[in-house]
Order: C-alpha cells, then sequence, then structure tokens
C-alpha cells in the first residue's frame, strides 16, 4: 500500500531533534494529518552524524541523499519533500535530482520552500563566512537571528556550534549563478509573517521555478517559523499527495 512521506531539510547549522519532538506533540491532536509521515535529513557533524565530516560541496550532497531516499522508499510511495532556509535549496535541488533518476513516474509529488529566496536571488557576497568566529557569530546572528539565546555566554558550546553552520551556509555559494531548471512539480512556499531574511515578496519568485502551480501562504512568526508551524507543513504535504482533497 503506497504512504505519503515528508522529507524535511533543515536549516542551515539545524538538527532534526526539535522537529520530531514538535512532531510527537502532535500526536494527540485532532488537526494532525495521520496520513503523512515525517522524515529529515541529518546532515553530517551534528548529533548521530557528530563524529563524521562536515559537508563541502553541494553537488555530492545532493547525490547523497537522493541515493539514500531511493533505498529508504519503496517506488510506489509518495514523496513530499519541504526545506527551511538553506534546506529549500537542498531540498529543491534533491527534487531535480531525483527527477533525473526516475525510470518511471516521479514519486515526488510536492515541494515545500520555507523561508528561503529561490536560488537565482541568493546573494554572492558572502566573504562574510570567512570571518573570523567573533565576527562570524555577530553576522550570523544579525542575518538571522539564528544564534540560540545563551550560546554567546557558553564558548564552549559557540566553538563546536559555528563550524557546522559555517560550512553548512558555504554550500550555497556560486548557486545564483548555476542553471535552476523550471520543475514539473508543484511548489507550495510558506513565508514568516516577521521573517525579514526571506519576506513574501522574496518568496513569490519561486513561482517562476515550476510548471505545475504555485502557491504563497504567509504564516506567523520570524525566520525559524516552520517548527511551530510543522502540522500546517503536514496539512499542506497531505495536500500535495492527494490525500487531502
Amino acid at each position: 500500500m503506497s504512504k505519503t512521506h515528508l522529507l524535511w531539510v533543515p536549516h542551515a547549522g539545524g538538527a532534526t531533534a526539535p522537529l520530531f519532538k514538535h512532531f510527537r506533540g502532535l500526536s494527540t491532536s485532532r488537526n494532525a494529518p495521520n496520513s503523512v509521515s515525517l522524515w529529515a535529513v541529518r546532515m553530517a557533524g551534528r548529533e548521530s552524524r557528530f563524529s563524521e565530516p562536515l559537508e563541502t560541496d553541494m553537488d555530492s550532497l545532493v547525490e547523497s541523499i537522493a541515493t539514500e531516499t531511493e533505498q529508504t522508499f519503496d517506488a510506489d510511495d509518495t514523496l513530499v519533500l519541504a526545506g527551511h532556509s538553506l534546506g529549500a535549496l537542498i531540498a529543491y535541488r534533491l527534487t531535480i535530482r531525483l527527477l533525473e533518476k526516475s525510470s518511471g513516474p516521479s514519486r515526488v509529488k510536492g515541494l515545500i520552500v520555507m523561508g528561503a529566496s529561490p536560488p537565482n536571488q541568493w546573494t554572492q557576497n558572502r566573504d562574510w563566512l570567512d570571518w573570523d568566529d567573533d565576527a562570524f557569530a555577530d553576522e550570523l546572528d544579525r542575518r538571522y537571528g539564528g544564534l540560540p539565546a545563551g550560546l554567546k555566554q557558553h564558548p564552549d558550546a559557540l566553538a563546536m556550534f559555528l563550524p557546522i553552520v559555517r560550512a553548512d551556509l558555504k554550500l550555497a555559494r556560486g548557486v545564483a549563478t548555476v542553471e535552476h531548471p523550471t520543475i514539473p512539480v508543484p511548489i507550495r512556499a510558506l513565508a514568516g509573517a516577521e521573517d525579514h531574511v526571506a519576506n513574501r515578496a522574496k518568496m513569490q519568485g519561486w513561482q517562476a521555478l515550476t510548471s505545475a502551480g504555485f502557491s504563497l501562504r504567509v504564516l506567523p512568526g520570524d525566520h525559524f517559523f516552520p517548527v511551530a508551524n510543522l502540522s500546517k507543513v503536514l496539512l499542506t504535504a497531505e495536500t500535495l499527495s492527494g490525500d487531502g482533497g
């Protein structure tokens, strides 16, 4: 029997634990769809993959995720990909690769992008990724509000976190200058009402990258709105899969 799976790619420096913690909290909610299972990409250098070398190349990362995706899911399973911030860029590239590798009808039925400008709008001025740790941490906080509360007061923890998020963000270097094909998969864009990184106007640009339908929805929150709105993301995936009417 075919199943619908939502495959989530976190933001730069992001872990999967907060996502699944929130998902477990939804298990008793009447609003949570029960026809969609949640999966997430766990990047190297964190959680159970802490000892593995950090990713340094976007193409090889996407290829490895695509290979594992093909090995994990059955041919008749339905997949909806979702990505937050940098994860949206990875999810878009992953969608393209899975379409290329598919020998028949694609199992990918939709792409959900959250809190991310389309790839052709990613800034090429990324010199700040090479600054020293103190300057890099300040700039990261200024741009994204991305440093967890109190982390800067714990140098050991900060020293572990910064190389991870730095490496993740470097994956996007040069992305605006490569080809960005239109995909035959519907795209659903979700923006945070208070997100100053990728506001509604910027996210509208994803419409040009699909030939299969586009919609944009604004949800409460800042740049890190997706996990708090997980039930709405799951409902979006359910609709894309065809199980939500």
